[in-house]
């Protein structure tokens, strides 16, 4: 494999493209991510990865770590997706609104 490939595919990279877009959620998506995704935090408390304590805070609407997110996002497409839509829908309306700033002149 050449070095250009190597940084190409780096995972690193991804991981922090991966956790821009997370940045991009406000506590209300990672709390609905919770929602939409429990059976995956549930896992990671069979896998010991999250504590029973944990868990139960995000159930009771705690919001996540960015990185806990990334970890479940790497594993369940359903939650990419999830998680591409959702950006994909705030940077369309933040597009829309500075657009009708430039137009106004705000």
């Amino acid at each position: 494999m050449s070095t250009l490939q190597a940084s190409k595919n780096s995972p690193v990279e991804g991981g922090k493209d991966l956790l821009f877009l997370i940045s991009l959620m406000d506590k209300q998506d990672k709390v609905e991510f919770v929602k939409q995704f429990k059976e995956d935090f549930l896992l990671q408390v069979e896998e010991k990865k999250l504590s029973r304590t944990g868990y139960y805070k995000l159930l009771q609407g705690y919001a996540p770590s960015d990185e806990r997110l990334a970890e479940i996002v790497e594993m369940d497409e359903k939650a990419r997706k999830w998680l591409i839509e959702r950006v994909k829908e705030k940077a369309e309306r933040a597009l829309q609104i500075i657009e009708r700033m430039e137009v106004n002149g705000e």
